[in-house]
């Protein structure tokens, strides 16, 4: 018997199943994931059936065990690939089993004609509407979501702050995370506890998103909660050596600004969840009980300690007249030209409803501690999650 196995020299990997409870092994280093050391885990639980029989004594009889549970709680920095506009590694698979809705466009430069809000291209452009996308006019690159598409050019949802930007600007690539809950991908997940014990769940799907920490001058980090059909253990080493080079260094919350309703504001913290209620289809027929997983509701809220304005109550009066406000914030990673950028998060919600606007207090100022619920338009369009 050996006992010491560290905590600290764990992995975890995550893989698309091709049929959903059917345990998929990690082969390569890249479908590992940089999780947090504190909060990671990966549990079964069996609901105990007890019998309280008669019987010549007062002891328990034997229990019997029902369905099992499955829970994996996943914490990752907030942070974008290393390569413009790829999918981060770290956050890729978890954002899709969540949000079930993913896509990707190649970097495009504008023409002639452009304005602080609208971008020409000639063609058809590349981006669509709830994108976020980096305007990278020199010195003064801009983040901004996309409105509507044209045949040949986007509209911003609001004004570029420099200004029309030059003729030819490129603008960057870009994968985007929105909901689509029928397509969220059931997942197998190898938790490797200290290189020596193997955890294998499978049937995983995403629960909870909660993005925590954005506090100026920390780094942003979000945990996933997911649940599952089976979780089984082997005494094995991982799989595969995990390589995590192709995602950058997570950004610092500095130069990372929130709009509400395309406004800038002065803020020391937000925090965004998204809960999906995961519902199990229960089979008396199958051995374990459970056979497969669905999505069947979703609730984005977001909420932001911003400081309280003695010229404007336009929060306020939207909590009051439930109209519609929209969220907008990133940050990223600067560079060594001023003004200029790379390695991008951003999160746009369209239409938000204030559900919550009261009076608050950071170290003696007044704040709005505002709470805002997304809810969808045309369908599949009250969140979108960028990486640039």
């Amino acid at each position: 018997m050996t006992i010491g196995v560290v905590n600290n020299e764990s992995s975890v990997a995550l893989k698309v199943e091709s049929v959903e409870g059917t345990y998929n092994s990690p082969s390569a280093g890249t479908e590992y994931i940089e999780a947090l050391a504190e909060g990671t885990s990966a549990n079964k639980t069996r609901e105990e059936l007890a019998r309280n029989t008669l019987g010549s004594s007062t002891e328990q009889e034997a229990s019997r065990v029902g369905i099992a549970e499955v829970v994996a709680e996943i914490p990752v920095e907030f942070g974008a690939s290393a390569t413009a506009g790829s999918s981060p590694q770290r956050l890729d698979l978890l954002l899709r089993t969540t949000l079930g809705g993913k896509r990707s466009a190649a970097a495009q430069s504008t023409t002639t004609g452009n304005t602080s809000t609208v971008l020409e291209f000639g063609v058809a452009p590349n981006f669509s509407k709830g994108d976020v996308v980096l305007v990278k006019e020199a010195g003064a690159f801009e983040l901004r979501p996309v409105a509507s598409v044209g045949a040949t050019s986007i509209t911003l949802a609001f004004a570029l702050e420099n200004g029309a930007p030059s003729d030819g600007v490129e603008v960057e690539a870009n994968t985007v995370y929105f909901s689509d809950t029928s397509n969220s991908p059931s997942l197998s997940m190898e938790h490797n506890i200290g290189n020596e014990i193997q955890q294998r769940a499978a049937g995983m799907r995403g629960q909870s998103f909660s993005l925590e920490n954005f506090s100026a001058g920390q780094i942003p980090t979000c945990n996933f909660s997911l649940g599952g059909l089976s979780l089984e253990r082997a005494d094995s080493a991982q799989s595969a050596t995990p390589d995590f080079t192709a995602d950058a260094l997570p950004p610092v919350a500095l130069e990372a600004c929130l709009y509400i309703g395309g406004v800038k504001y002065s803020y020391s913290e937000l925090s965004m969840s998204i809960e999906n209620t995961l519902s199990f289809l229960i089979d008396a027929c199958n051995e374990s009980g459970k056979v497969s997983s669905r999505i069947t509701d979703q609730v984005t809220t977001f909420s932001a300690k911003k400081y309280m304005d003695d010229t404007s109550l336009t929060e306020w009066d939207a909590f009051n007249n439930n109209d519609d406000k929209s969220v907008f914030f990133y940050a990223y990673n600067p560079s060594s030209t001023a003004g200029e950028f790379s390695e991008c998060v951003a999160v746009h919600l369209p239409q938000c409803k204030v559900i919550a606007s009261p009076a608050g207090d950071q170290d003696g100022i007044a704040t709005d501690d505002l709470e805002l619920k997304a809810h969808r338009s045309a369908g599949n369009d009250s969140v979108f999650i960028s990486f640039i």
